[in-house]
């Protein structure tokens, strides 16, 4: 009889996830994208207030500014600080058409992009959203915006009574709209004060992504 329930419990479990979508999961627990030594904070926060950490981001490789090759993405870099802190789980957002290697070509496309209010598809997709009580969101801002390809996510899960923490690479435009995108999208969420951070500096913003995370109170001040 023991076995039998056993064997009921695994069966229900695997049909109980909530999604965005009924793909694969495509989430990556917090790993090695960066060579630095992670901190051992699962809980996030003085008092595990944060709940269980999701870092979602679009980073881009290839030539970046000013004539930059870049093998990890600005953003995916600080993508990588987070969650080596937060022993949060990353989800990195995929375009289905990949942009260029060429940096000034991506520029002309993002102005397109935007110019035409698009909404770039993405290839992979979330299983497990409800799981995450706090969700970082990410990337690089093009034209003082951010990508279109960020709304797409925006409008492609359902956020509402997530705590949201956004953040950004740039050349010199801070957050740009980083923030007014979430509570645009989700005014009535918990929206936390997010970091710019200069993306020829991302190697080695590790010190201040940890003074913003305890600065916001994801994580301790200890």
């Amino acid at each position: 009889m023991k076995h039998i329930l056993i064997f009921a419990f695994s069966f229900l479990l695997s049909f109980g996830l909530t999604s965005c979508d009924k793909d694969a999961p495509t989430v990556e627990t917090s790993g090695t994208e960066t060579p630095d030594t992670p901190d051992d904070n699962p809980d996030g926060g003085e008092d595990g207030q944060s709940g269980k950490i999701l870092i979602v981001y679009f980073s881009r490789t290839g030539y970046n500014y000013p004539n930059q090759w870049l093998e990890i993405g600005h953003t995916a870099r600080v993508a990588g600080y987070i969650a080596d802190l937060t022993d949060g789980d990353r989800f990195e957002i995929i375009p289905v058409i990949p942009y260029p290697d060429n940096y000034q070509e991506t520029v002309a496309i993002a102005r397109k992009e935007y110019d035409n209010n698009a909404r770039p598809a993405i290839q992979n997709k979330i299983e497990n959203i409800d799981e995450y009580d706090t969700i970082f969101i990410g990337g690089p801002v093009w034209h003082g915006t951010m990508p279109m390809i960020i709304r797409t996510f925006y409008e492609s899960c359902n956020l509402t009574g997530k705590t949201l923490v956004p953040f950004a690479t740039h050349a010199g435009s801070g957050l740009g709209d980083c923030e007014r995108l979430a509570r645009s999208y989700y005014p009535d969420n918990t929206i936390l004060s997010g970091l710019a951070v200069q993306g020829t500096n991302s190697a080695n913003a590790r010190s201040d992504v940890e003074a913003w995370l305890k600065r916001i109170g994801i994580i301790n001040n200890e």
